[in-house]
């Protein structure tokens, strides 16, 4: 599913290089006054938007299949997607809410770090991090619930927030981290790349390219399917065979209180 997610973003690009061709957007852009109208500013958030949708109904395709296994079926690609076909104007819908937020925020980033002294831009700076963390906690279960429950994206969001709320407190602490996982990776792939770089820098690239692709797909799959099996534990309470109950229950959870010292042994 991530392979042909970025095999779909692939075709997007292709289709928006063609018309910015068409508009001929690059020789107006290579020009000594650049000039970005409004038709090249409407094929660049149609392919933004494009690209994101392909990216998350893939996502939603695979969380599909992914909860079609841990209920004992024998899910494929044709099947991932024909679960969540149907479903194609809410995951059209959520692509638009994140896509947007995404871009707000992109756009207070870099308007804030061109004003202001230094003080200004690292406060902001926080704050934003802020937000953003905010909303990946809020929007955490958003894809499995859309495709479990078939609800509107806002509904989805509301629902999200609330599974994440109750079983975890304010704030979620990550015990199974998958950021380290694509560090591991890439610290893996960066052997044989830096190796071959001084010998045969194309096909060092070209390795790159590969490993790191093939890398990033597996990783994603893995994640996707770790959260469909997080979301059955969270919303439905139950149990698989595929994954250990203290892993599930422990994956993102608060930190325990430290133990209190035990008390000082009066003096002798």
């Amino acid at each position: 599913f991530p392979i042909l997610a970025a095999l779909g973003v692939l075709a997007v690009g292709i289709a928006v290089g063609a018309a910015f061709t068409v508009n001929d957007t690059f020789d107006r852009l290579d020009a000594t006054n650049p000039d970005f109208d409004w038709v090249d500013l409407a094929i660049t958030l149609i392919a933004y938007f494009g690209g994101l949708f392909v990216i998350i109904f893939c996502n939603a395709a695979l969380v599909a299949a992914a909860r079609d296994l841990l209920h004992g079926g024998n899910p494929s690609l044709g099947s991932g997607f024909r679960a969540v076909a149907r479903l194609w104007p809410h995951i059209l819908g959520w692509t638009l809410i994140t896509g947007t937020v995404g871009l707000l925020l992109q756009a207070v980033q870099s308007f804030v770090l061109d004003r202001g002294n230094i003080i200004f831009r690292i406060i902001a700076t926080i704050i934003l991090a802020l937000v953003q963390a905010v909303w990946a906690y809020l929007t955490f279960f958003v894809v499995p619930v859309l495709v479990v429950e078939r609800v509107n994206p806002f509904t989805a969001i509301r629902r999200s927030g609330t599974l994440v709320k109750n079983t975890w407190g304010e704030q979620i602490v990550a015990g199974f981290s998958f950021a380290v996982m694509y560090l591991i990776a890439a610290v893996l792939i960066a052997i044989p790349v830096v190796a071959l770089a001084f010998v045969l820098p194309a096909a060092a690239i070209l390795v790159g390219v590969i490993l790191g692709g093939l890398a990033i797909a597996a990783l994603a799959a893995m994640e996707g399917i770790f959260k469909a099996a997080l979301y059955e534990w969270v919303a439905e309470g139950q149990t698989t065979e595929w994954f250990d109950q203290d892993l599930l229950q422990n994956a993102y959870a608060d930190k325990p209180p430290p133990e209190p010292d035990p008390p000082a042994a009066p003096a002798s």
